[in-house]
């Protein structure tokens, strides 16, 4: 390992001026942290270890040390191979670093503020010098597991000069499984054993845990993902992507391109929320649950959730319909410097967003960068607040009061009605689409939640698009004024 060097950044400069997103909620104050030149920072995972003290692995390999109050830098480890998430057991004082090739603990014998000890926690899945088969999580439940999710191998025929990656693939898409367990979520228990846990990912890029343990992850658009979506991981479940059905038990040997599309999609379950293609993301990363009660303004308990191609900050809302999540998402602050695949809730309810750009592109440019989002505490932002399904249609609940007349016109809430196509072809084109408007809009007392009443149909997506001339009871512009709920299921 090389030798750890220590670099300062003066309280001073731990923040440059920031021109503010063109799209920024009232209230929401965008802050870009300076990074000493020596860093480079291509964010891979971010965990407090106390109050001012952030632990920031990369995809360069390196974990920092960043002093949220003074802005001193300092590096905690490095030699790692292509690190994409962290955690820490704050009791303990370990951390647990999500590498390519393994769950990595690292362990700071002498107490000196750096890592000295590299133990390997579990390396179960197969690896190999594919790209595309990256490593993502960990995140931990309330007993002790663990949990981290696997790409699929990047596979058409020929690529790159050679057929040692066309393995696995079905019905001619484009990724396959060309190492063991590829395209899975993983459990790796207290004791360390490797646990085979969901099939059918394409390319999950963040995954996230709620206070309840449900574990959600983000898909890209590709062969078998129609678009990008956030999934409900549960254990055997099956989520799109076939190829990982080579490592089933019950599948091994069989030949996959003789089950039939139809029959896939029979076995799989639908994302619990399909995010547009081009229209709010491209990569989404990481999601965050938000645990600030109030901390961070009035969306507490929602998703926040970062994109990497659109570098932008989107929200969504869950709700149980039939005992499956679905629901809302919307866009909430566009456009950071750069793609946002990570973030982290601070102690004081500030959201510290970790960017990457290198590979693919990003809005902005940038190649890297670490940023945070703060609410000023007091403003109360006039935006769709979430949206949630009825027997007879949809409430739109709103943070402050609409007006009462333009409010409760059914002309002001114009709804598309789509749906997309699961199929090995890279994405789907919105299809069966079908404008609709409610038959009746009614306010509730305090003007807050708005009832449509409108025919619905299951396994459609519904996009809201609020004229402008809605707005608040004060006048205020509404905030992104388009949002969309997946109705996988409806009320019975």
């Amino acid at each position: 390992m090389k030798p750890i060097q220590i670099l300062f950044a003066t309280l001073a400069l731990a923040f440059i001026a920031t021109a503010q997103p063109r799209n920024l909620p009232a209230g929401y104050i965008v802050e870009t942290v300076n990074i000493p030149k020596e860093i480079t920072l291509g964010v891979g995972g971010m965990a407090f270890m106390d109050n001012h003290t952030m632990l920031i692995c990369t995809r360069e390999g390196e974990v920092w040390k960043f002093n949220t109050q003074d802005g001193q830098w300092e590096l905690y480890a490095d030699g790692l191979h292509e690190s994409l998430g962290l955690w820490i057991d704050r009791k303990k004082g370990d951390v647990y670093v999500m590498q390519r090739p393994e769950l990595t603990r690292l362990v700071d014998t002498n107490k000196d503020g750096k890592a000295d000890l590299y133990q390997t926690v579990n390396a179960g899945w197969g690896l190999t010098d594919n790209y595309h088969e990256y490593t993502f999580g960990p995140v931990r439940d309330s007993k002790g597991n663990f949990y981290g999710t696997l790409n699929t191998s990047l596979s058409w025929p020929g690529w790159a000069g050679s057929d040692k990656w066309d393995k696995a693939r079905v019905h001619d898409s484009k990724m396959g499984r060309a190492a063991k367990y590829r395209g899975w979520s993983f459990q790796v228990t207290p004791q360390g054993k490797f646990v085979p846990y969901s099939m059918g990912m394409r390319s999950p890029a963040g995954i996230g845990i709620n206070a309840q343990d449900d574990i959600f992850y983000t898909d890209n658009q590709g062969d078998w993902n129609e678009t990008s979506t956030l999934h409900h991981v549960v254990k055997d479940r099956f989520h799109g992507h076939p190829s990982s059905y080579y490592d089933h038990p019950k599948y091994i040997g069989k030949d996959l391109n003789k089950i039939s599309i139809e029959e896939y999609r029979k076995l799989r379950t639908r994302p619990s929320v399909f995010i547009p293609h081009g229209e709010l993301a491209n990569s989404p990363g990481e999601p965050v649950f938000d645990t600030t009660q109030g901390k961070f303004g009035p969306f507490a308990g929602q998703i926040i959730l970062g994109d990497q191609t659109r570098s932008n900050l989107m929200r969504i809302h869950m709700e149980k319909v039939g005992g499956e999540y679905q629901g809302m998402v919307v866009n909430f602050i566009s456009p950071l410097q750069t793609g946002c695949i990570r973030g982290v809730f601070g102690p004081d309810g500030s959201f510290w967003v970790g960017q990457t750009g290198r590979g693919w592109g990003s809005v902005g440019g940038k190649q890297f960068g670490l940023e945070r989002v703060r609410w000023d505490g007091s403003t109360t932002p006039m935006a769709i607040h979430h949206i949630s399904l009825t027997k007879a249609g949809f409430d739109v609940h709103f943070t402050l009061p609409v007006d009462a007349e333009t409010g409760a016109d059914p002309a002001n809430y114009n709804l598309l009605e789509y749906e997309y196509q699961y199929r090995p072809q890279y994405g789907s084109p919105k299809s069966q689409q079908k404008k609709l408007a409610p038959t009746t809009v009614k306010l509730s007392k305090d003007r807050k939640v708005a009832h449509l009443t409108l025919p619905l149909t299951a396994e459609k997506v519904y996009q809201f698009n609020l004229s402008d001339k809605l707005r608040s009871y004060a006048g205020a512009d509404i905030v992104n004024r388009v949002a969309w709920y997946t109705a996988n299921r409806l009320h019975q």
